[in-house]
């Protein structure tokens, strides 16, 4: 039978037992829809079962898990949870009510934490409406981390839609370029200086690393390090001071003074979140080159198809996506109805929509 649906649950003790029938029914080939991306219902990993405690009170929504409380010092405060956040899926796997069935969260993370202990969350903030991935650690066992301070040694102004990115880089070969083997990211950062706490994935101790952070708005880099820091491949603990520096904020639009190389660096830094492929930004200067606009290679990023998967292929949340990467914040009601309908204009030419889009005033 399928679970019952909850409307208000306390998260404590779970185990793999709890709801196991109901909802392994999920996984069976007969009841995998016809429009699931490949890969995305797998059967889980089998391991023992454990006990987790995340330590939030939530509500189950068609969305996701919608989060009521958190405990003073549960796994959830110390992942950086806060109330409003919505989890969206457990190591890939939605939670919540889905196709009008309970996907429970305290099933999905006895299914989904790893044996270290460690499982990810996609989580919707309640700060700016962006997704962003969460790791967390279970168990007792001692994760190695680097912690520290983030500083800003240059005087710059940034809102709450501002997100600060620390990076760990393998640089064991000079030819690599941006190989980032973990990061994390801080949505609106608050005051500098402030404490950070990297966990860190198994390195291989023969490798060289190098540690980087930087502070983006709407697309824009305002602080960064000015040299990636190196990072022994051995490293458990330790103890290192980010210091970021950079230009005053130019304001929203395209910074004078940037050339375009830094410039479309910034944007697939902001836009896409993540550092530039190999011979990326060389692409778009070769469309430069040929006539191109700065804007319409802006616009270029901005309706590419990997910005489009990342939400979901939603006509809305790619709207708002863009909105909030444009503006800073995510749109009013009556900003998204316009949104809709300018993209319905286009005929789902994503590069169109935005061409118009940045043709408006900001």
């Amino acid at each position: 039978m399928i679970c019952r649906r909850v409307i208000f649950v306390v998260l404590g003790m779970v185990s793999v037992s709890v709801n196991l029938s109901g909802q392994e029914e999920r996984f069976r080939e007969d009841s995998i829809p016809a429009d699931a991306p490949s890969g995305r219902y797998m059967p889980p990993p089998s391991h023992a079962p454990g006990v987790y405690r995340l330590g939030i009170q939530a509500r189950n929504t068609n969305t996701g898990v919608e989060i009521a409380a958190v405990t003073p010092g549960s796994v959830a405060q110390r992942s950086g949870l806060e109330v409003g956040d919505t989890v969206i899926n457990v190591a890939g796997y939605q939670v919540g009510m889905v196709g009008g069935r309970l996907y429970d969260i305290g099933d999905e993370l006895a299914r989904r934490v790893q044996g270290d202990g460690r499982v990810e969350l996609l989580v919707r903030n309640r700060r700016d409406g962006r997704l962003v991935n969460v790791p967390v650690q279970f168990l007792g066992a001692e994760v190695a981390a680097i912690s520290g301070r983030l500083i800003a040694q240059s005087p710059v102004r940034y809102s709450a839609s501002a997100t600060i990115s620390i990076r760990l880089l393998d640089v064991t070969q000079p030819q690599w370029q941006g190989v980032v083997v973990h990061q994390m990211d801080l949505p609106n950062p608050g005051q500098l200086p402030r404490p950070y706490r990297l966990e860190l994935p198994p390195l291989n101790p023969n490798h060289r690393y190098a540690l980087d952070a930087y502070l983006e708005e709407r697309g824009q880099i305002l602080l960064q390090t000015p040299q990636a820091i190196p990072v022994a491949g051995n490293v458990q603990n330790a103890s290192i001071d980010l210091v970021m520096t950079g230009r005053p904020n130019p304001g929203p639009g395209i910074p004078g003074g940037l050339q375009p190389r830094d410039q479309i660096q910034q944007w697939i830094l902001g836009y896409l979140r993540r550092p530039p492929r190999p011979l990326e930004i060389e692409g778009w200067l070769a469309d430069l080159q040929r006539g191109k606009s700065l804007a319409s290679v802006q616009a270029g990023i901005l309706s590419s198809s990997e910005l489009f998967e990342r939400n979901r292929r939603s006509r809305d949340l790619y709207c708002a996506d863009v909105h909030q990467l444009l503006y800073g914040q995510p749109p009013t009601l009556q900003q998204m109805n316009d949104l809709k309908l300018r993209y319905d204009r286009s005929l789902g030419v994503r590069l169109r929509f935005v061409e118009d889009l940045l043709k408006q005033p900001r």
